[in-house]
């Protein structure tokens, strides 16, 4: 035992990627690095167990399992009925909306803030990378496995979906004619993509199209699959085009392409192919949103995001830039149209009003979490950019 968390204590301080020990029923032993026991909740790690039991792995193959919206956790057995899980990571860095869409499930509210703040400090990691850390794991606690052991599982696209318009649009034209995609409609994907409009994508998706697709397979399946991927490689390119970094785009083109690859009936990667397409443009109309900056300012806007729960001002942004700070308020009011303090109010107020949205944080809570003096000026200060109390802003959005 003593010999295990010696071994997951210095993979994740090498490594900056999570690692819990559970027993048996999913309970939680220790994290790496140092967590509070009761900041996950019992049927996380439960539920991490079952599946693995599930798909029928053992100690000599582990699983990998994808968890909406674009992360891994991967799932090693040990001896004496103890489990080792590592991650959550990802292969792209995500927002904080994103990270407290996932955390919600698994972590209480009070701890909501400090697990969102642990994941967006964390590197990004490719399903291989994983795999080569499980194999490295399982090395170094006695057991020899290969990356060909490992399972790769979609539990989010392969549910099993009712019939919805997308899938009813795409079976019809299916089951009438193979057909050629015209290189109108690809380039109306891509436009709608690059410019993160999503009515104009689904008005492209479901225009009625004519023509007869080339035969990639004699394999329904595997034709499926090649046109995936095509879709992916093109929405990634207009993604990139649309403001999306290139590193960003093309790891998520990447894991879609992956779990694409795991599934096994062609109406599940119609549905993939429409999330695909719909996060490419949700990711593109977020950067949209943002002002175009230097990559000083950029920086800066990086580190506001990242530290947006803890004080923040003018020095700790010089410090961060190495730019005075003068220089920086000066430049980062030429730039974005805005001073520093009234841009970190306007972020911390979009991530208030997700909070009012999706969660039952009381105001005092949402007020520490956010680091305003007290309730009263928090509410101040969103009454005065939203024209609205908070809670008169949760209530109209119940």
């Amino acid at each position: 035992m003593r010999e295990i968390m010696q071994t997951c204590g210095r993979l994740s301080a090498v490594t900056d990627v999570p690692f819990s020990l559970l027993d048996g029923e999913g309970r939680l032993l220790r994290t790496w690095p140092s967590f509070d026991e009761e900041a996950l909740l019992p049927s996380s790690g439960a539920a991490a167990i079952e599946d693995f039991r599930l798909q029928k792995r053992d100690a000599r193959h582990p699983l990998i399992s994808f968890l909406d919206p674009g992360f891994l956790l991967g799932v090693v057995e040990l001896e004496e009925e103890r489990f080792v899980l590592i991650g959550l990571v990802s292969p792209y860095v995500h927002s904080r909306a994103e990270i407290l869409e996932i955390a919600g499930e698994a972590v209480p509210h009070a701890y909501l803030q400090q697990y969102c703040d642990r994941l967006l400090r964390q590197p990004p990691m490719s399903l291989e990378k994983l795999k080569d850390l499980i194999c490295l794991t399982s090395r170094l606690l006695g057991t020899e496995i290969a990356a060909e052991d490992i399972l790769f599982v979609d539990n989010v696209s392969s549910r099993k979906l009712g019939v919805s318009r997308l899938d009813q649009a795409l079976f019809e034209q299916r089951e009438e004619a193979e057909f050629h995609v015209p290189v109108d409609f690809e380039t109306a994907l891509c436009a709608a993509v690059e410019a993160g409009d999503r009515v104009m994508l689904e008005r492209s998706l479901f225009a009625p199209q004519r023509g007869r697709v080339g035969r990639m397979s004699v394999n329904d399946l595997r034709q499926q699959k090649y046109a995936f991927i095509s879709i992916a490689t093109l929405s990634s390119r207009a993604a990139i085009r649309g403001g999306l970094p290139a590193e960003t785009a093309f790891s998520l083109s990447d894991l879609y392409c992956q779990r694409a690859d795991m599934l096994a009936e062609i109406p599940l990667i119609q549905n993939l192919t429409f999330t695909m397409l719909m996060d490419f443009c949700g990711k593109v109309r977020e950067i949209r949103k943002r002002p175009a900056a230097s990559p000083v300012i950029e920086k800066c806007l990086d580190y506001i995001s990242v530290h947006l729960h803890e004080p923040i001002g003018l020095e700790q942004l010089s410090r961060h830039c190495g730019l005075c700070g003068r220089s920086l308020s000066l430049r980062f009011k030429s730039e974005l149209g805005m001073g520093v303090p009234e841009y970190i109010h306007r972020e911390k107020l979009r991530e208030a009003e997700y909070l009012l949205r999706h969660t039952d944080y009381s105001l005092s809570e949402i007020t520490s979490c956010l680091n305003y003096p007290s309730q009263s000026y928090f509410t101040q200060i969103f009454k005065k950019y939203n024209g609205r109390t908070p809670q008169q802003y949760r209530d109209g959005r119940a």
